[in-house]
């Protein structure tokens, strides 16, 4: 925070500071510019350790030109800490270079790393020339026997011991967001549906899929894109589709939004939309299902068997007409019907908040 483009890794890390800041002293270490981005956020003071109001943690927001190997030693040496918490797989900075400190024996804190999704097929088939050798490098060099991995689920699991198969792997659920608020339908014409896709878009978010679907529906249907597009070219290939629909079909790309503004957008719509080719956890769906609003996803995430709970579908992407199938029959939906699959979804993502044991899975982890 206040970084956002990234999308959910930032939920993650924003859920687990919030959720350990009273056991903890928790400090956070980042770059003064949000992804993406030349300018660096406005309101915030750079190059020194700030306590946060929003988080209520210690944040430092290094200038992102002049951030390097001596400035990063620099501030772990400061801090002393007992634990070092690494996002992702693959910065140099920010994962890369504390790896090498650790095996040098330079890092005495206990290392715990966090690929969320990097390990999956799906995102190492993105730039895998570069990927699959530095998971080479990292397993010749021992970093499985230096650090503890942590798993998100059974599927980030399976994913790590695949390639580090001595890993010691700690699973502990992604941190929901708990700030729920009353429930609120959204008005609803019959033959007619509001639908709303939040992702970054690139090939993974996998937008084309989902506009290739509407180009056969015969409802009256707008889908709302909320995201930056990331990939140039993927993008021309979605315009390119969004200009041969039919005219029963509208699609309105408003770009990325900060999330303090998702919740009030996702409840102008009827039906979250996310085909995506693999999510390690899926913020924008459990935020979609915390609004009230039942989601059509893709089966690659953990949000599975969710038709039984009458809160959403999640689907194989080998069957699009079955995707065509939920738009047209959530279309058909009057305000009551409607309702029911709604409060459905609100009533899911409660008892979800409720039922997690997710923090004393961190106290385990951070112990």
């Amino acid at each position: 925070m206040p970084g956002y483009k990234a999308g959910g890794p930032i939920s993650s890390c924003f859920n687990l500071c919030t959720a350990l800041k009273n056991e903890y002293e928790v400090f956070v270490l980042t770059t003064d510019t949000d992804h993406g981005d030349i300018n660096p956020y406005q309101a915030i003071i750079p190059d020194k350790w700030t306590a946060n109001a929003v988080v209520g943690v210690n944040v430092f927001y290094a200038t992102k030109q002049t951030f390097n190997s001596a400035k990063l030693i620099a501030i772990i040496d400061g801090i002393q800490p007992h634990y070092i918490y690494l996002n992702l797989l693959f910065s140099p900075l920010f994962v890369i270079k504390p790896l090498w400190l650790k095996l040098r024996g330079s890092i005495k804190a206990k290392v715990i790393l966090c690929p969320r999704g990097c390990l999956y097929d799906s995102a190492l088939s993105l730039k895998w020339y570069k990927k699959k050798p530095l998971l080479l490098l990292y397993k010749l060099a021992g970093v499985q026997n230096k650090v503890t991995f942590h798993a998100t689920n059974e599927r980030e699991e399976r994913a790590i011991k695949k390639y580090f198969p001595s890993a010691k792997i700690l699973l502990a659920d992604n941190l929901p967001g708990a700030d729920q608020q009353v429930f609120e339908s959204a008005p609803k014409l019959q033959d007619a549906v509001r639908c709303i896709f939040i992702a970054r878009i690139v090939p993974i978010k996998n937008l084309l899929f989902i506009i290739k679907v509407l180009a056969n529906l015969k409802a009256t249907v707008l889908l709302t894109i909320v995201g930056p597009a990331e990939d140039g070219n993927y993008w021309k290939n979605c315009q390119a589709a969004v200009a041969q629909l039919p005219l029963n079909i509208t699609v309105d790309f408003i770009g990325p939004k900060p999330k303090n503004e998702l919740n009030a957008l996702m409840k102008q719509h009827h039906l979250f939309i996310l085909p995506t080719t693999g999510e390690n956890f899926g913020h924008a769906i459990f935020d979609a299902l915390l609004s009230g609003r039942p989601v059509l996803i893709s089966d690659q995430t953990p949000w599975l068997n969710l038709e039984n709970h009458h809160a959403g579908w999640d689907l194989p992407l080998q069957q699009p007409e079955k995707f065509a199938a939920v738009i047209e029959k959530i279309a058909a939906c009057n305000q009551q019907q409607y309702d029911l699959y709604a409060k459905a979804a609100w009533q899911f993502a409660a008892a979800f908040i409720n039922n997690s044991t997710a923090k004393k899975q961190y106290l385990k982890l951070f112990s």
